[in-house]
């Protein structure tokens, strides 16, 4: 239960700041969002999908039945993005650090909701 809610607030977190304003993923990564579509494709992957996350964690919190299924599939999106991250850090070596406190967290909390701590 305890990486339920703190996934639920992760997820709305990022969702909520990156629909309001998806220049902060600049700040983060260094992706240009300088175009309307730029800026669009921010919102939709960053925004609406934590949102999107927040809410079947919330349903998943308040009602049981769903509780299973939701966890099993926010682990596996979450060591999937992860598992990405990791790919894409072996390739390209980034030298930030936050790129690697986004795959720890990705994975240790995929981890978590998966096997439900």
């Amino acid at each position: 239960m305890f990486s339920l809610i703190i996934g639920l607030f992760a997820f709305a977190a990022m969702g909520g700041i990156m629909l309001w304003r998806p220049q902060y993923i600049t700040q983060v990564t260094g992706i240009d969002l300088s175009t309307p579509e730029s800026r669009n494709e921010a919102r939709a992957i960053y925004g609406g999908f934590g949102v999107a996350m927040a809410l079947a964690l919330f349903t998943a919190l308040v009602y049981s039945d769903f509780r299973g299924g939701i966890m099993f599939t926010t682990g596996l999106a979450l060591m999937g993005m992860a598992a990405g991250r990791g790919y894409a850090a072996w390739l390209e070596r980034p030298t930030s650090p936050i790129i690697w406190g986004l795959l720890a967290g990705e994975a240790i909390l995929g981890l978590m909701i998966f096997f439900r701590v």
